[in-house]
């Protein structure tokens, strides 16, 4: 559970929005409570699936068949609106972790939880098929460990894609490594790739591991097309029927609802009836459903120890579930730009870390204690928002910085905290840093070129350099990066103090373009001339960046888009400050 913030919805159709479950390459999927009070998982597609007229026609017809799926290890539809501003659908919630972040936990499943899960997939398989449904982003993030056994979830929006101008433009997302042979050729995914990933999962739970490995998008796109999976972790009855579903060729796989009659005889039980029973007595995976709140902003501190908890539960790290919480449910703590007019400052002492929506765009004028200094309006263009950053960097250029990014299915990934000191639109870093091997290491980045220990240049290093890591934290998330990208960006948009804009390829510079031709061993613009960079920064009531956050997106050919994401929080900025040469 994710506080939500000004940015998000408060009610989406019938269902109050009190947090978020999570986001995905589709959409966010929202928590929702209905009228009854009722739990609901209500997805919400993003918007540049939304502004397609083809995707809401099929979105439209795809959610009418979902509502007929009857399957036990799925989730149910409930509701959805296509022609809303932005489709949503409403589902089934259905609490537990996902199999990916209980195996990170946990490693890999065994006996009746292996068969269980397997058993489980099969069925909900038939369930989909049965009603000319093709999941097609069959994924461990996509199936859920529930109390009761399996749950596959998230189908429907991908088919809703196929053919139209989205998929055309080459804006669908996948996932390396996990996408079906035939998807990679560009051929349309039927029933067979969602076998494919029924023995993909069956593969992944019994070892604990990727089938494929891990790896940069190309090599594991190689790897699907050419390399066959080591099945051996599998238990022995069932070993022939999961290779025959990794078959690189559709034709040659089973059926799903050969799969689920193969895994039956195989656990000795006949029917969905005996599946759900012998899951009822073998199914051995506890889940502490965590209470929600019980509205939007309200009761979020009293929620903590329960979010935490729940991070314990579903394997997810204590420092990143701290991450999401507010230091304050008081969403009046912070202050303002105003209109016209002015406004107060909260005590000194008073945190503030929530973001008011800004005021109305007609004047309003309110009483306030006259020695109190007035405040601009929000920068509304990217030219504002760029001078707002310049102006606030001249005046307080050091900060505090935690920072956490990587590129798509690669150990090329960092998370690092430190000083940051802005001079002349170059950057100082003091930083600690654990690159994606656990390593760790402390360096310092001197007028956003020389780097110490070892005095060398930051932008002659390559992804195979220890140092490495560096250069991808000072290219995406020093503080003279977030006003280049802001100041070359187009479509900016604002929602209270959160801006987001979308970059080209060919308007990057500095260390943010050595650091991607570094990464693509050449000219980014002649290596991945169709690739770009979208940004979402939230600043503070003086124009200074609080949370940015940059997402590369690279098209691979016809079949999708591989994104990298790379975020950086920073706080207690300062006018004092200096880094010197270690």
């Amino acid at each position: 559970m994710i506080p939500i913030d000004d940015s998000d919805p408060r009610q989406i159709g019938p269902y109050r929005i009190v947090g978020k479950l999570g986001a995905g390459g589709m959409g966010t999927v929202y928590a929702g409570l209905g009228p009854d009070g009722v739990r609901i998982a209500v997805k919400v597609v993003h918007a540049s699936f939304a502004g397609d007229p083809e995707f809401r026609a099929r979105f439209a017809r795809e959610i009418a068949v979902l509502g007929r799926v009857r399957g036990v290890y799925t989730a149910r539809i409930l509701a959805s609106d296509a022609n809303a501003a932005r489709p949503w659908l409403a589902a089934e919630y259905v609490p537990g972790p996902t199999l990916e972040d209980h195996v990170q936990a946990n490693g890999a499943l065994h006996g009746d939880q292996w068969f269980g899960l397997a058993a489980g997939l099969a069925e909900a398989l038939v369930a989909i098929h049965a009603v000319d449904v093709v999941h097609r982003d069959i994924k461990p993030s996509n199936v859920l460990l529930s109390p009761s056994g399996p749950k596959l979830v998230d189908f429907g929006i991908a088919r809703a894609l196929d053919g139209t101008s989205v998929t055309r433009s080459g804006t669908l997302i996948g996932t390396p490594g996990w996408v079906s042979p035939e998807e990679y050729r560009n051929i349309t995914a039927g029933p067979a790739a969602d076998v494919y990933g029924w023995g993909m999962l069956a593969t992944y739970a019994a070892t604990g591991r990727p089938p494929y490995g891990t790896g940069r998008p190309e090599v594991l796109a190689h790897r699907v097309l050419n390399d066959p999976v080591d099945t051996s972790a599998v238990p022995g009855p069932l070993r022939d029927l999961v290779d025959r579903a990794l078959a690189k060729e559709p034709s040659s796989r089973p059926s799903a609802q050969e799969v689920l009659a193969a895994v039956s005889e195989a656990w000795r039980i006949d029917g969905v009836d005996e599946l759900t029973a012998r899951l009822d007595r073998t199914w051995v995976l506890p889940v502490e459903d965590v209470p929600w709140p019980s509205r939007g902003r309200g009761g979020v501190r009293r929620a903590a120890a329960a979010y935490l908890a729940a991070a314990v539960v579903l394997g997810v790290g204590a420092a990143a579930a701290l991450r999401l919480l507010p230091e304050t449910a008081e969403p009046s703590a912070r202050p303002t730009f105003a209109a016209t007019g002015t406004t107060s400052r909260p005590p000194e002492s008073t945190p503030a870390t929530r973001t008011p929506e800004p005021p109305s765009e007609s004047p309003t004028h309110t009483s306030k204690p006259p020695s109190t200094p007035a405040r601009p309006e929000l920068p509304r263009t990217t030219a504002e928002l760029a001078a707002a950053l310049d102006l606030a960097l001249d005046a307080t250029p050091a900060a505090s910085f935690s920072y956490e990014g990587g590129f798509t299915e690669s150990n090329s990934s960092a998370r690092a905290t430190g000083r940051a000191v802005n001079s002349a639109r170059n950057d100082d870093l003091d930083m600690r840093v654990v690159a994606g091997d656990e390593s760790r290491a402390h360096y310092v980045v001197l007028d956003g070129a020389d780097l110490y220990p070892g005095d060398e240049q930051l932008s002659s290093l390559r992804p195979a350099d220890p140092k490495w890591p560096a250069l991808l934290i000072a290219g995406t998330g020093g503080p003279s990066v977030v006003r280049e990208v802001v100041a070359n960006s187009t479509r900016m948009k604002r929602r209270g103090y959160a801006y987001s804009g979308t970059l080209a390829i060919g308007e990057t510079n500095g260390l943010l373009r050595d650091l991607l031709n570094s990464w693509m061993g050449g000219d980014v613009t002649a290596t991945a001339p169709r690739s770009y960079l979208t940004y979402s920064l939230s600043i503070d009531s003086d124009g200074r960046p609080e949370t940015f956050r940059l997402t590369w997106y690279v098209p691979t050919g016809d079949s999708g888009i591989y994104k990298s994401e790379f975020t950086t929080t920073y706080s207690d900025w300062r006018t004092g400050g200096k880094i010197a040469k270690p």
